[in-house]
């Protein structure tokens, strides 16, 4: 078993959990951002989710068709994790030439056939440094808040296992070559079912800090803390749990459960294919911890410093 101090500070270290703490600039605009990556306005019986994504311009410059395919990835995992349903999405591209475009417009494309949901327009600029972001709307009926994490709750960890790493030099697990198109649109439909059935409260999706980073922005929402167990976190067969720390997946998901709900939230996943487990638990620490056989550490401590400032912690 890995030593759990050994991964918490292999989690401090990440670059993109580091990225996360530059969050705490949107303050000025006033009291936006809660901790979610999307945001609700309501409207009639039902809420509108609007989500965006900029991409690293370094790798819309070198993966041009891989970056297109993230921003729809990352934008309808976003919608997913608040219980959404992704109805479109809008880019905009600043490319050097007609064929970096190109790459850029057929990654967009792709991915987005490939999740069920359709481009509807967006912004094409030539002649400029490559630039990629995305917006993404969607229709909620019940949000999954990630402040709406409480002590007591159990931790679930829902993944798609099929798949594999874009290389070995990003720690990005996709399932959309390996996974058929009919279940990559059915998919994130498990989210919208654990809302609406209220077996499920509370989510956030795994994304560029990996799964202890992602938990820690749900658990600042909540004001919270949690333990994370290392060993019970699904995961491919083959990959180490440092590397699976540290993948953003195409597909990977935490929630926050009551006790009493934990095998019925466990069976929509097991439903379609894709693994939920428990894998941890939420308390009143407000400190995020691992643990790893029999060693346990703790990565961040809300009560020495914020990550974001943003939520309760």
């Amino acid at each position: 078993m890995p030593d759990a101090h050994a991964l918490a500070a292999a989690v401090r270290d990440l670059p993109a959990l580091h990225a996360k703490r530059d969050l705490r600039l949107v303050r000025r605009l006033g009291r936006v951002g809660d901790g979610d990556d999307g945001a609700l306005v309501a409207h009639g019986d039902e809420w509108i989710v609007l989500c965006g994504e900029a991409i690293l311009p370094s790798f819309v410059a070198a993966q041009p068709r891989a970056a297109g395919a993230f921003a729809v990835v990352t934008n309808v995992s976003d919608v997913r994790a608040m219980g959404g349903r992704p109805l479109a999405i809008l880019d905009m591209l600043v490319s050097p030439d007609e064929a970096h475009a190109a790459l850029v417009l057929e990654g967009l494309a792709w991915a987005a056939q490939l999740l069920g949901v359709e481009v509807v327009g967006g912004h094409l600029t030539m002649g400029g440094a490559p630039s990629l972001s995305a917006t993404c709307t969607g229709i909620a009926r019940r949000p999954l808040r990630a402040a709406a994490a409480r002590p007591g709750d159990v931790l679930l960890g829902a993944f798609c296992l099929e798949g594999r790493y874009m290389d070995d030099e990003h720690d990005f697990f996709s399932s959309l070559r390996d996974r058929a198109p009919e279940h990559l649109r059915e998919d994130g439909e498990a989210l919208v079912e654990v809302a609406e059935a209220g077996l499920c409260h509370a989510a956030r999706d795994v994304s560029m800090p990996g799964a202890a980073g992602s938990l820690l922005q749900l658990l600042e929402a909540a004001g919270c803390g949690a333990v994370l167990e290392v060993d019970r976190l699904p995961r491919p067969a083959g990959i180490s749990a440092e590397r699976w720390l540290r993948t953003f997946p195409s597909f990977g998901f935490l929630l926050a459960s009551v006790p009493e709900h934990v095998d019925a939230a466990r069976a929509v996943f097991a439903r379609r294919g894709l693994a939920c487990d428990p894998c941890g638990r939420f308390d009143a620490s407000r400190r995020l911890e691992l643990e790893s056989g029999a060693s346990r550490a703790t990565v961040w401590d809300f009560d020495i410093a914020p990550l974001t400032g943003l939520g309760c912690a």
